[in-house]
């Protein structure tokens, strides 16, 4: 590698991994969250219990997701990781809009 290749290859790299560790702060958060509503649902009616439980599977499934992409990311060429940072974001946005609904309801 030439030197400004060479130099934008860590810059990347650097980038990535304060990326990935943004994100997996994100996703400690996300488990909180997802704690925090999996004990207000226990709490719930059986009616608003039932209603919900596909919100709390969605969370749930949303997180598996961007746990896969966050490894897609770690392990991703410099080409392709722009696309796996914008998917892991998309998820992240889902994630928000699904807990943000679950929580009107409860």
């Amino acid at each position: 590698m030439n030197e400004t290749v060479n130099r934008k290859w860590r810059y990347e790299v650097a980038t990535r991994d304060e990326y990935v560790k943004k994100m997996k702060a994100q996703l400690d958060e996300w488990n909180v969250e997802i704690d925090k509503l999996e004990v207000a649902l226990s709490k719930a009616g059986d009616k608003t219990r039932k209603d919900l439980q596909p919100y709390m599977t969605k969370a749930r499934d949303a997180r598996e997701i961007f746990v896969a992409k966050l490894s897609e990311i770690k392990n991703s060429s410099e080409a392709s990781w722009d696309t796996s940072k914008a998917e892991v974001e998309h998820v992240w946005k889902t994630f928000k809009q699904s807990v943000k609904y679950f929580k009107s309801q409860l």
